[in-house]
């Protein structure tokens, strides 16, 4: 049996990949970053860590769950000092316990302007 592509319309379109995919209750969101803030050229990393963060909520709740469902996210940022916009924003879109992370740093991203990118794994009760 596949897996079940879920409908995101709050979500930019996506190129050749999924933006979110469902396996029974467990839900995988595809690396999110900030287009919008982005395309704006605002590069502030707290209000590309809120628009991601939106998207995040967008698509779990399109796959029938919400923000307390997630219980991994992995993030990509382009520069260390970028983690304070993560601690600042967080707890904006989830209570504690907070979900397990990954954060990794990395040369770049898709695009120049894009500051960070973070992905997440839900499980649906």
């Amino acid at each position: 049996m596949g897996f079940e592509v879920v409908e995101t319309p709050d979500l930019p379109t996506p190129g050749q990949f999924s933006h979110v995919v469902k396996k029974g209750n467990i839900v995988f969101i595809s690396g999110q970053t900030a287009t919008e803030a982005a395309a704006a050229g605002n590069l502030d990393p707290v209000d590309q860590a809120r628009e991601i963060f939106a998207y995040l909520q967008s698509a779990v709740e399109a796959a029938g769950g919400n923000m307390s469902d997630i219980c991994k996210i992995n993030l990509f940022l382009t520069d260390g000092s970028q983690i304070p916009a993560i601690i600042e924003v967080r707890p904006q879109f989830f209570d504690r316990p907070y979900p397990a992370a990954t954060l990794v740093t990395v040369n770049s991203l898709i695009r120049r302007e894009l500051v960070m990118e973070i992905e997440a794994i839900a499980i649906l009760d």
